[in-house]
């Protein structure tokens, strides 16, 4: 059913009517074989199970009647004992569209499902296809046997696999019928589609949206997983939560498997005093609430079954539904009770309340990536609207986003605006370092085997011209004072090689700040555990300062104690509140000399590969060499120059009248395919003049 349809009763029938294309009346047969379309996983269905054949099926058990307006035409389908469904033309029909109307002979029929449907059909719908990722090995295989047309015609229809990029993954089976693979074939073949696409978001399943008829709305969304059997390859399956609540005199829930009813029975009950029980499909809840009632949605492309009855096991994303259920509620109260009259809440306690509605606005409903700064001004007007005040931004970025989640886990999909950069030795590459650039980022394997962490940026250079990160296979890290965040997830993300062993380094001011810098990089905060790999403190530490005689400046006073690293000693700790040492303070020459004496202390060597990788690279640049130099050989042999450019003139000559339309293929293929590129179309078309005409 969708957003458009009307349903009802007249004259004893039940009927659906909408104004889509049309049906065969065919379909109506009980017998007929599934179709291969059923077995594509989208967020779409409802997966009650009550779709045209079990209507056509309850009419002929009941002894019923049906009737189908449809194309233009009327008909009264007639059930045969064979299971067949045989239409008698009734004449024209007057309605537009298609209208199905049915009486379940005695039966009496309770429309509330489909009302319940029709009602919550509007919102957001996944406009993508289904994705390589929502199968098992065996899901995979199983669609390939029942779909009709080619393996082509069936990699079309996934998710990132149209056009030019889907006729390169099925190139080895050009007109093979699908259902002729193996099952090996046709896990080879997920495998490849999964390596050419992402997962789809949860976001992007589509919602039913906020309602104004209900005082409470919370959404939350995850990923579960469905092993294969006797296949390498899992599900990995997404799903979004939508909870409604408003306070009722008893409790009662409506459960929607993507906006359509379910038909396991769920039940919410009082269990005891202020708390509530939820039972049933796979869950088994309970949370501190007087009497609501919630309608819950699940969107997904797919949700195992309990029973033959079509009854979902909704116990795969009960942690979900029981952290989204229970924010519904709480809000549903505050919405009921209010404030006491003169209470002003804090900074803290708005920025806890409306987060989830500014995280859903900067994203565009979960739809894309948001910085950190574009959060905070999702949230700025519901602070002034409150307060009359503008948030701090930092007391936001540090305390408030930062405590969230410090208990709640990263923001999914926020990224923080680079801070930081990397060098890499030998490679001469700076990489800008952030969320994103740290989500994506991958050590070269053999190339460094230290990395130091340096306070301030501008050392960089100097380093890089006397070729010190070079000498010591050393890659250099800074974020410009403190360690962000994402500086501190690719430390860790570096010391998970364990293949090649990583010495880390951190060098900074003698102040106060600079021997934070080094205990923040190295111990716990708030939002990230303490890191993975140990950091060596290079200094400058006071001590050190004193003794080299660098120079020495005063500190302003300020009313407060400057906060000092643990590992200083008491009598440099009262020395920081009024003195500090830059290490600019040294001259080039004597930096230089300073920071290479502290290295060699720690230094193991250069980096050497174990004797198979050494072994394996010079065998792969000999084989490259060679190839060229004998490929170079053949093509003068063989003139290849000259048998190329006859063989693109023959070419050109068969396609010549087929290339005049060149431009309006390549507009049109764009205008259905937007995100592909006009190279990849003429790229897809020379693949398939050289299959017609081979070399």
């Amino acid at each position: 059913m969708c957003g458009h349809c009307e349903i009802g009763f007249e004259d004893g029938f039940f009927y659906v009517r909408d104004q889509g294309p049309g049906l065969d009346p065919a379909l109506f047969s009980i017998n007929r074989p599934l179709r291969s379309s059923k077995y594509l996983r989208l967020p779409t269905r409802g997966a009650l199970g009550n779709g045209l054949r079990v209507v056509a099926g309850a009419v002929a058990a009941s002894g019923g009647e049906l009737y189908v307006s449809t194309k233009g035409r009327r008909y009264r389908i007639h059930f045969q004992p064979d299971g067949t469904a045989q239409p008698e033309s009734l004449g024209d029909a007057q309605e537009m569209g298609t209208m199905i109307s049915f009486q379940l002979g005695r039966l009496p029929i309770n429309s509330s499902w489909a009302q319940t449907a029709v009602r919550y059909a509007g919102g957001e719908s996944y406009r993508g296809k289904t994705s390589p990722w929502w199968y098992t090995s065996e899901n995979f295989f199983e669609l390939f046997q029942a779909f009709g047309g080619t393996v082509r015609e069936l990699i079309q229809q996934f998710d990132g696999c149209t056009g030019g990029k889907g006729g390169k993954i099925a190139a080895i089976y050009p007109k093979t019928p699908a259902g002729d693979l193996t099952f090996a074939e046709t896990e080879g073949l997920l495998g490849e589609m999964r390596t050419a696409v992402k997962n789809v978001r949860p976001a992007r399943l589509g919602r039913i949206g906020e309602r104004e008829e209900w005082s409470s709305y919370s959404k939350g969304e995850g990923v579960f997983y469905v092993e294969s059997a006797k296949g390498e390859h899992r599900a990995e399956i997404p799903f979004a939560v939508e909870v409604y609540a408003e306070a009722s005199s008893s409790p009662d829930i409506t459960v929607l498997l993507n906006k359509s009813p379910i038909t396991g029975g769920v039940s919410l009950y009082d269990r005891e005093k202020h708390e509530l029980g939820l039972l049933g499909c796979g869950l088994y809840l309970s949370f501190r609430s007087k009497p609501v009632r919630l309608l819950l949605n699940i969107m997904t492309p797919y949700m195992p079954l309990v029973t033959d009855g079509k009854e979902p096991d909704l116990s795969v994303v009960e942690d979900v539904i029981e952290e989204t259920a229970a924010r519904a509620v709480r809000r549903a109260g505050k919405v009921l009770t209010g404030l006491p009259a003169g209470k002003k809440r804090s900074h803290k306690e708005i920025v806890a309340d409306c987060l989830e509605q500014a995280i859903a606005k900067a994203s565009g409903n979960g739809e894309y990536r948001f910085s950190l700064r574009q959060l905070y001004y999702a949230v700025r007007p519901y602070v002034i609207r409150e307060t009359g005040r503008e948030p701090d931004y930092n007391y936001f970025c540090r305390d408030l986003v930062g405590g969230y989640e410090a208990r709640h886990g990263d923001i999914p999909l926020m990224y923080r605006d680079e801070r930081g950069t990397l060098y890499h030795p030998h490679r001469s590459e700076d990489i800008s370092i952030g969320t994103i650039a740290v989500e994506n980022y991958r050590k070269p394997l053999w190339t460094f085997n230290k990395v130091l962490y340096i306070e301030k940026e501008g050392f960089f250079n100097v380093l890089k011209e006397r070729k010190i990160p070079e000498k010591y296979d050393m890659a250099l890290l800074t974020s410009k004072g403190y360690a962000s965040r994402a500086v501190r997830d690719l430390l860790d993300a570096l010391g998970e090689h364990a293949e090649e062993e990583i010495i880390f380094f951190c060098i900074h001011d003698a102040d106060a700040y600079g021997t934070t810098i080094y205990e923040t990089l190295q111990n716990e905060t708030g939002a990230r555990p303490g890191r993975k790999v140990k950091i060596i403190n290079l200094g400058l530490d006071p001590e050190e300062a004193v003794a080299m005689e660098l120079e020495i400046e005063k500190v302003e006073k300020s009313g407060r104690r400057r906060g000092v690293a643990s590992y200083i000693e008491p009598q440099w700790e009262g020395w920081l509140q009024r003195n500090r040492v830059e290490l600019n303070a040294m001259s080039t020459p004597q930096f230089l000399a300073w920071l290479e004496e502290k290295l060699q202390r720690y230094d193991k060597g250069k980096v050497i590969p174990p004797a198979s990788v050494l072994r394996e690279s010079l065998e792969q640049s000999l084989e490259a060499g060679i190839s060229r130099a004998i490929a170079q050989e053949i093509l003068e042999q063989h003139n290849h120059a000259g048998r190329v450019a006859e063989a693109v003139r023959q070419v050109k000559a068969d396609w010549e009248e087929r290339l005049t339309g060149l431009e309006e293929r390549v507009r049109e293929e764009l205008r259905q395919e937007p995100v592909s590129h006009w190279q990849d179309i003429v790229e897809d078309l020379s693949e398939t003049m050289l299959k017609i005409r081979p070399f």
